[in-house]
């Protein structure tokens, strides 16, 4: 164990250590080897081949040595693994190996296969997907061999409960914090475990209306992905003030180069989305407060939304472009949940409905531990600090917030920074995360997008979570939060019904020319 880990590794630290693994540090988990391979049969499928390459993402953000072993029979799958093997970021590197090859399996702390072999190794996880539905045992069970509709919403939620039961074997994870799952199916179309069928089959072409990512984080680079992996065209706009730093190294399933860490996540994933798929992708380092004066968003007529953000604020300001569908995908430390709003379900709240600003008593306890002002904190945590943040700031602090200005940091990122210092958790401050549990956000949000868009009809849940991600999908609840009266959404609901038709009219003409 070393006296200071790593940043890359503080998150997911951050999240073993909450859950009982109170020994545990960088240099430990360094030691271990994880294997990832799977089935020739399993990764002649998309759906197969999906579930390996976001796991072989996901895993190099938090484990040391990665052994992938594929099986003979997949050399086109073969190089796109190794080319991706090749520029991922990782800290004890990423070694890819054919079946039979020499490799010491004995020594591995974890092996994650996709296939549906069962298998009596203890270490051993087996996972797939098929349709909406996600498929995963850490148990000696087979699971269904059928894999054929293609789907890779499930295929991403799959990889990540997989990657997951690995987190728990490397990190030493107690059994009665996070037990391993046994034979597991979840529907991301029913939102169920015990679902009735695979769902509808996707088209073979989605045409997305102007759509806008607000956040570029752990969430929103695995939307991004998941984006790149659908057969989705239109046009796309990512709003993110934050540049990339190397802590997100440990989160961010795109951040691969270094060269990225200090440039605009926004800029950077539309720029890496443009090139990897349909759409056509800007960015903007910005608050969505202030997007609408920007370059691009008058351009363009919004109507759907996905948020991948941690602040409330920011919340309500993405709310009041009121789009026809907006998802909101939200992440602690092991639970994942997304709030929908869609403008033809009136009853449901929206995000200023759902979530409630701050209360003064916690500003209080984040302006003790920053030095800031209440008055500051007030003013939003989603923008930069700035010299009147700072002669305002208590004396003892002014010069460590000075340092932090200088470097660009926005009030939120002050916040986590001392707040990881002192090892104190607030609900709007630094807090530990794995990947896995972005990625399964970000799976359930697109999902919610997609059924909004392309199966209106089907059965609505206004919010739904899994309180706990590692004790697996039967701590799911879905909830219905009734719009308040006093809310725009419905006291100003004929304006905004006015706002669409108009947005609507120009979608009309703009088709026309």
């Amino acid at each position: 164990m070393t006296g200071a880990d790593d940043i890359t590794f503080s998150r997911p630290l951050g999240v073993a250590r909450a859950l009982g693994a109170a020994g545990l540090g960088e240099d430990d988990v360094l030691a271990k080897t994880v294997i990832l391979t799977g089935e020739q049969v399993a990764l002649n499928t998309a759906n197969g081949r999906w579930c390996f390459l976001n796991s072989l993402r996901l895993l190099c953000r938090f484990v040391g040595p990665l052994s992938v072993v594929l099986p003979q029979g997949v050399p086109g799958f073969e190089q796109e693994v190794r080319r991706l093997a090749s520029r991922l970021w990782s800290r004890r590197g990423v070694t890819v190996l054919l079946d039979g090859e020499p490799l010491h399996s004995n020594s591995a702390a974890a092996a994650l296969s996709i296939g549906f072999s069962a298998n009596r190794d203890a270490r051993w996880t087996t996972i797939n997907s098929n349709g909406w539905v996600t498929r995963v045992s850490s148990e000696p069970l087979a699971l269904s061999s059928d894999m054929q509709q293609d789907n890779p919403l499930a295929a991403m939620l799959a990889a990540s409960l997989g990657v997951m039961e690995v987190f728990k074997r490397v990190y030493e994870i107690p059994s009665e914090a996070a037990p391993l799952l046994g034979l597991t199916q979840f529907s991301l179309f029913e939102l169920s475990t015990s679902p009735s069928g695979l769902g509808p089959p996707l088209p073979s072409d989605i045409t997305l209306p102007d759509a806008l990512l607000v956040g570029a984080g752990a969430i929103g680079n695995a939307i991004a992905l998941l984006l790149s992996q659908l057969p989705v065209a239109g046009r796309l706009h990512i709003v993110d003030k934050q540049a990339f730093e190397r802590e997100n190294l440990g989160t961010c399933m795109l951040l691969d180069l270094i060269s990225w860490v200090g440039e605009s996540k926004a800029e950077r994933l539309a720029a890496w989305l443009s090139s990897n798929s349909k759409l056509s992708c800007t960015g903007e380092a910005v608050l969505i407060a202030d997007a609408s004066s920007g370059e691009h968003l008058p351009g363009m007529a919004v109507d759907l939304v996905f948020n991948g953000l941690d602040d409330v604020q920011a919340r309500h300001d993405a709310q009041l472009l009121w789009p026809s569908v907006l998802v909101d995908g939200g992440i602690n430390a092991i639970g994942v949940a997304v709030v929908t709003h869609r403008l033809d379900q009136p009853s449901g709240a929206c995000l200023r409905c759902t979530f409630a600003l701050q209360a003064a008593d916690e500003r209080a306890l984040q302006a003790q531990l920053t030095g800031l002002s209440v008055a500051s904190l007030d003013a939003g945590l989603d923008r930069q600090l700035t010299e009147l943040d700072v002669e305002a700031a208590a004396e003892a602090n002014r010069d460590w917030l000075r340092q932090r200005m200088k470097a660009g940091k926005t009030l939120c990122a002050t916040i986590s920074e001392a707040q990881q210092s002192l090892g104190v958790q607030f609900a709007e401050g630094f807090r530990p995360s794995v990947p896995f549990v972005a990625s399964a956000a970000a799976a359930l949000s697109v999902a919610q997008a997609l059924k909004a868009l392309l199966f209106p009809d089907a059965p609505f849940v206004q919010r739904f979570q899994m309180e706990s991600l590692f004790i697996g999908p039967e701590t799911s609840v879905s909830l219905h939060t009734d719009a308040r009266s006093t809310c725009e959404c419905v006291a100003h609901r004929r304006i905004i019904e006015q706002l669409v038709s108009r947005r609507a009219r120009r979608l009309t003409l703009t088709a026309c020319r």
